[in-house]
């Protein structure tokens, strides 16, 4: 018995040791329970990334519809009227800065009774861990009608309980994995995005217990997610949520879409990037954080890209013998680590 503990314990303790990507682990599969994949219990998990090819009116509407989280882009020309259309849906974030315009129209909208909460703000700033970013947090977690209040994003558990201490219910988690982030290549900062989840979840739960509605903080996995594993991973490693950018970019429902000879198209891009900054913002930044994708046409909808990655969800629990979504974390499950070959093992490479 005392040997079966010892290993259990060590079971993922390489994770403590190396920061490692959804792309350098899989999971080991368990003997299943579920007599069927669709037998498996979820609960919402995705939030659509604050960006103006991502989320607008049209894909919040898609996302209330769907059951999810969507957050609201602060760029878009229809903030304010999405914020009164869904502002008293508290599964609906809407981004601010750290500039406070945004939430003074909030608090504006509530004075007017226009909108009366309970509402979630997203604090959408690259460095969630700064003297900025926990003063914001502290402002609008003292407002009465803030339901959630979700932090700038963070890479350390240093840095998740700072955020959670000045308020933020959601610890969004992810400094540079974004597909459209060039951050860690301009700056040289940032950290492996599951083992900072990983660290993150433990720093938590040893701070605070076992996370969960009794203090309501969620971690949410942002950036690097192209499929549906790399959500599970997210999970097992200690999110509660995944938040995606550029599959939802696609999506007919995503803002942004522009006509030329052969239909819609548009440009994924980081809200750092520089045309964006100078397209949006007036800037001309000397050294931009973010990427501009190539053009791409709509291939699909939100709902299409949901219901793939409750799927794939679904049948990950099947093969970690498992029956929730609430089930997996790192003591649930077993993490191993991939060489290049054995990732490359796992793709198609042969049609």
């Amino acid at each position: 018995m005392q040997k079966k503990e010892a290993e259990e314990k060590m079971k993922n303790s390489f994770l403590d040791e190396n920061y490692l990507t959804t792309s350098d682990v899989t999971l080991k599969p368990s003997l299943g329970v579920l007599s069927s994949r669709s037998k498996a219990k979820i609960r919402p998990f995705i939030y659509s990334s604050p960006m103006d090819t991502v989320t607008g009116i049209e894909m919040t509407k898609k996302m209330i519809e769907l059951g999810e989280h969507p957050v609201v882009c602060r760029f878009i020309p229809e903030w304010e009227e999405a914020v009164r259309q869904f502002g008293n849906n508290p599964d609906v974030f809407f981004a601010i800065g750290t500039k406070g315009d945004k939430l003074e129209k909030i608090k504006t909208l509530h004075e007017a009774g226009i909108i009366t909460g309970p509402i979630s703000i997203s604090i959408d700033i690259a460095h969630g861990d700064s003297l900025a970013g926990h003063e914001v947090a502290r402002k609008v977690a003292a407002l009465s009608f803030v339901q959630n209040v979700m932090s700038g994003t963070v890479c350390t558990g240093e840095g998740a309980l700072r955020a959670i201490s000045s308020g933020c219910t959601h610890i969004r988690v992810g400094v540079g994995p974004g597909s459209a982030c060039t951050t860690r290549l301009m700056t040289g900062c940032g950290l492996p995005n599951l083992t900072a989840v990983y660290k993150i979840h433990k720093a938590i739960t040893h701070m605070h217990g076992h996370i969960g509605t009794e203090n309501n903080i969620k971690i949410i996995a942002d950036g690097g997610i192209k499929y549906p594993g790399d959500a599970v991973k997210y999970l097992a490693a200690g999110a509660d949520g995944i938040m995606a950018g550029s599959i939802f970019s696609s999506c007919l429902e995503s803002p942004g879409w522009i006509q030329d000879d052969e239909g819609l198209y548009k440009r994924y891009r980081g809200q750092a990037s520089a045309q964006f900054q100078q397209d949006l913002l007036g800037k001309n930044p000397d050294c931009a954080e973010g990427a501009v994708g190539p053009k791409i046409r709509p291939s699909g909808t939100c709902e299409e890209v949901v219901n793939k990655f409750r799927g794939g969800l679904r049948s990950a629990i099947s093969y970690l013998g498992l029956t929730s979504i609430d089930a997996i974390n790192p003591d649930n499950v077993t993490f191993v680590k991939l060489t290049a070959a054995g990732f490359h093992e796992g793709t198609p490479h042969g049609t």
